[in-house]
């Protein structure tokens, strides 16, 4: 920074504080108004922009056959299902779950309609007769017939008799997401007058539970979370300078900075979404770190002096630079994250990036006015030389210098191994176990793998390629090779196809006859069966969600119990590979695909946000340092940190997913704080004739416990992650914080015993 820029900032903050203390109320006031902008969205489409192929995909669709999200009831019985008590309890939550808000269809056993022929007859009725249900006998036949059936078992009941399954499925507007948390409470209406019916649990599961859940426990974290980092942070401030104000100025920092970020989701439209609750923990530790480092230098030459004028001076023509630096470095690792094609990713970092820049200027506005307005006693002793007396730092660094060759040779064995260990690990995804084991929708989803076999899946949109296509017996043989390939996959639990109703139509077209249950040779046929069928429905209960109204294109919906991003991506490109082969041409959509396919993208977003950081990041610090030297070594401190992290996920067996890859462009920012302080403050002293070793003395013993303090707050802020509810928050917090754990270690023993490498030590 130039020194004439740089004085007139210092003599402004110095001699204007009140005016200083007023452009921060005015830039604090100015955002107040957007504040009610701010919106949430929890939905599966908030991942990606609206120009990606697979939201295009998604929303032909949606377009052609409705939302494919539907909000399941599953209701668990501890005795078989077909008797007259449940199935009246059964009809009557069905009909009630058509009052759910934004509910359109509502699908089970009891409104299920199915094709037969009596006599001379085909009847097209519901499976059930609802004035029957209260007889045993009947019942007992239909609990037969029901798991005889081809669609019913797996999908309406479970295969042995004890559970069955409400679909409400959601409405379709394209101007706006469902509200998740008004659905799942409205399901939950519904089931009230049931919770303490004896031996009957109730599993709320299918999308709109699930972006609830992630809704509500990521608010508990949020306001878990952030109140016990307030609370670590004002114990390690007043532990460091046992002073109101000193405590005062980091908070008064913290909060303008959170508002302001905060009032800049109204101002750039973006939304509220699971990714944007770590945004105030980054805010807090970054907003702590840069007020410590010129409160540290204050209190220092205070303790000397006793002039508050001349310490505030100092402090700021001290660290103003390297704040400047600091800032700008860790808005280069946040402003990386734009790049990424999911959405949530991008718009964190534009947030985070702008959060840091309004945090280092409330932190310039404000801490010099409060330091000089209320602070009229000299302090007693230097708190560096309190905590890091000069004769115990000489002795370490001798320590170092000595064995600096065999540092430097561990570092490079460790890297090595943990290098390797990075590239061992795998880049997969499951939303379900982003909940602790006890979570209602955990054990909702174990109870559905293990008596169902997965209620969900993939979405079809399988295009005969010509209008009324899809009556032709040819395209429809096609399909059903296809599901029956799909079905003797152990891991599909069903295919739902309208072919189930075209060889069900069939068969009461011949009588019953079993070998009729087939589709039609005739194309002609095959209209009028569906045509029939349809027109026995009631209202609401038609096939435009199984087929298009130029019956061009159907719908075929796979319930299969895969849940990993990894195997649900390698189970669609078998898929879609086999029904190449056979001809047919299909795409993938829906909600749970929608996210896995997120994969790709997690990929992108962490090497190209690496290499945009490191590239910006190193030419920043050899134009700074103006010394290529100094600029690669202020790398290596922060590089192996994020190495070391990706090697103990593997360690730990935990997969890289989308907190993860994020992790490395954040901790890449902030990291590289610390070496700026650290090597800024070196290259002063060389420059002033100082040798190495007194150089590196000065540095630890005035600069030492600002980074120490500035690390042991940020690492505090983002472990306490580890006692947060939602799994991706827990494994973002604690690789943050063993990344910057390793990243001190580096700055305080590989950087020195490097630069004890260099010439003139003496």
């Amino acid at each position: 920074m130039n020194n004439q820029i740089r004085n007139r900032l210092v003599d402004f903050a110095v001699l204007h504080k009140y005016k200083c203390l007023t452009i921060a109320l005015i830039i604090f006031l100015s955002g107040l108004p957007f504040l009610s902008n701010t919106a949430m969205d929890f939905s599966a489409k908030v991942w990606f922009a609206s120009h990606d192929p697979n939201i295009k995909t998604l929303e032909t669709f949606e377009k052609t056959f409705g939302n494919d999200e539907a909000a399941t009831l599953i209701i668990e019985s501890e005795s078989d299902i077909f008797n007259p008590k449940f199935m009246n309890m059964l009809s009557d939550l069905t009909e009630k779950m058509w009052k759910v808000p934004e509910v359109m269809r509502v699908h089970s056993l009891t409104n299920f309609y199915w094709t037969r022929s009596f006599e001379d007859e085909i009847l097209t009725e519901e499976f059930l007769y609802s004035e029957k249900i209260n007889d045993p006998i009947y019942l007992t036949k239909k609990r037969e017939e029901a798991l005889a059936h081809k669609v019913i078992p797996g999908y309406y009941v479970s295969e042995d008799g004890k559970s069955a399954s409400i679909y409400a499925y959601i409405s379709h507007n394209p101007d706006q997401h469902p509200d998740y948390a008004k659905i799942t409470q409205g399901l939950k209406e519904v089931t009230k007058d049931y919770d303490n019916e004896a031996g009957i649990t109730f599993h709320y599961m299918g999308q709109p539970p699930l972006s609830d859940r992630f809704q509500k426990v990521s608010f508990d974290d949020l306001f878990t979370m952030s109140p016990l980092l307030m609370l670590l942070v004002i114990v390690y401030l007043v532990f460091c300078f046992r002073t109101f104000i000193g405590v005062l100025i980091p908070t008064v920092v913290i909060i303008l900075s959170l508002v302001s970020t905060t009032c800049l989701i109204g101002v750039f439209g973006y939304t509220v979404n699971s990714l944007t609750f770590v945004l105030p923990s980054i805010l807090i530790a970054i907003s702590v770190a840069d007020s410590v480092h010129l409160m540290a230098a204050f209190y220092d030459e205070f303790a000397k002096t006793g002039d508050r004028f001349h310490s505030c001076t100092h402090s700021l023509r001290k660290n103003l630079w390297p704040i400047f630096l600091t800032t700008f470095s860790t808005m280069i690792g946040f402003f990386s994250l734009y790049s990424s094609d999911i959405k949530p990713v991008a718009d964190l970092g534009v947030l985070a990036g702008i959060g840091t820049a309004l945090a280092f200027l409330y932190t310039y506005l404000i801490t010099i006015p409060f330091l000089l307005i209320f602070n009229k006693n000299k302090t007693k002793e230097s708190l560096n030389a309190k905590a890091l007396p000069e004769n115990a730092v000489r002795a370490y660094l001798n320590f170092v210098r000595k064995y600096r060759l065999f540092i430097i040779v561990g570092c490079c064995l460790i890297s090595g191994t943990f290098t390797y260990l990075a590239a061992m690990n795998e880049i997969n995804s499951d939303p379900y176990t982003y909940f602790s084991k006890d979570d209602p929708i955990s054990k909702g989803n174990r109870f559905v793998l293990n008596t169902y076999g997965g209620v969900g899946g993939p979405e079809l949109i399988v295009d005969s390629g010509v209008p009324g296509g899809i009556t032709s017996p040819e395209f429809l043989y096609k399909v059903e090779e296809f599901q029956d390939w799909l079905e003797e996959k152990e891991y599909v639990n069903k295919t739902v196809s309208i072919t189930n109703i075209v060889k069900e139509m069939n068969q009461s077209l011949n009588e019953g006859k079993k070998e009729f249950f087939r589709i039609p040779e005739k194309k002609d046929l095959i209209a009028q069966e569906l045509f029939m069928y349809t027109m026995s429905l009631p209202v609401g209960m038609d096939l435009n969600n199984r087929m298009d109204l130029a019956q061009q294109k159907l719908r075929l919906s796979i319930l299969w119990s895969l849940q990993t991003s990894k195997d649900s991506l390698k189970g669609v490109e078998d898929y879609e590979k086999k029904a190449k082969e056979i001809g047919l041409n299909v795409k993938t959509t829906g909600k749970p695909i929608l996210f896995h396919r997120m994969n790709s993208y997690v990929v992108y977003t962490f090497f190209t946000s690496i290499a945009m950081a490191l590239l910006l990041i190193t030419g920043i610090m050899i134009f700074i340092f103006k010394d290529i030297r100094l600029g690669l070594l202020s790398l290596i401190p922060n590089v192996l940190p994020i190495i070391f992290g990706a090697g103990a996920l593997t360690l730990l067996s935990k997969p890289i997913d989308i907190g993860c890859a994020i992790v490395a462009s954040v901790t890449l920012g902030i990291a590289v704080d610390d070496t700026i302080h650290f090597l800024s403050h070196y290259n002063l002293l060389r420059r002033n004739g100082m040798n190495v070793y007194d150089s590196m003395v000065k540095v630890f013993t005035s600069t030492g416990l600002a980074l120490i303090v500035t690390t042991v707050i940020l690492v505090s802020c983002f472990g306490l992650f580890m006692f947060a509810n939602l799994t991706p928050n827990i494994n973002f917090g604690i690789l943050c914080a063993l990344v910057l754990s390793i990243a001190l270690v580096c700055d305080l023993l590989l950087l020195p015993a490097i630069i004890f490498c260099f010439k003139d030590q003496e």
